[in-house]
């Protein structure tokens, strides 16, 4: 996968925005909960306009690959639950978002879970590179469930997506391959 610089230092981002509304993070009193993650676009509004807010992969300095949560359109501020408070944005480890989000988010990426300090994170396994079959036009994301089901005789790896294309192979509509 292809990390960019996301503004926020020792933060890279990639894959694209997944919409959020809902995280699981602990409250004060150590027990994990629901909070709704809205996008406040004018904070001087009396009642305030709220959209969901974006999830996209984000990879800290140690190589840990967790989840950067913004506003939407890059426009707004982050209200989490019915604290008074608002943030610019979130990082979250990938047990605090819902199951669909996190399928979603981890499309793109060769990965294995790790557990440290009661979170769960990701880390990359080795260079990105795109599945297809022999007996199909499409080619896949590493993550993609339809890319899993290829049978290791008719694999056909890919190093870039342009190579990929050249060998007259298709983007898969879901992962985007």
């Amino acid at each position: 996968m292809e990390w960019k610089s996301s503004g926020i230092p020792s933060i890279k981002v990639g894959g694209r925005y997944v919409p959020l509304t809902t995280l699981w993070l602990k409250d004060k009193w150590g027990q994990r909960k629901r909070f709704r993650v809205r996008t406040l676009v004018n904070i001087n509004q009396k009642k305030p306009f709220f959209l969901p807010s974006w999830s996209q992969l984000a990879k800290d300095e140690k190589g840990r690959v967790g989840a950067l949560i913004v506003g939407a359109h890059h426009s707004g501020w982050l209200k989490v639950g019915s604290y008074k408070e608002v943030v610019p944005y979130l990082f979250v480890s990938l047990d605090a978002l819902p199951k669909k989000v996190r399928k979603k988010l981890l499309i793109p990426l060769e990965y294995e879970l790790i557990e440290e300090e009661d979170m769960i994170l990701a880390r990359e396994r080795g260079s990105s590179f795109y599945l297809a079959s022999k007996r199909s036009k499409f080619f896949h994301e590493p993550g993609c469930w339809q890319a899993k089901r290829i049978k290791e005789e008719n694999k056909v790896i890919f190093k870039t997506k342009k190579e990929a294309i050249a060998s007259g192979y298709t983007p898969h509509k879901i992962c985007g391959g």
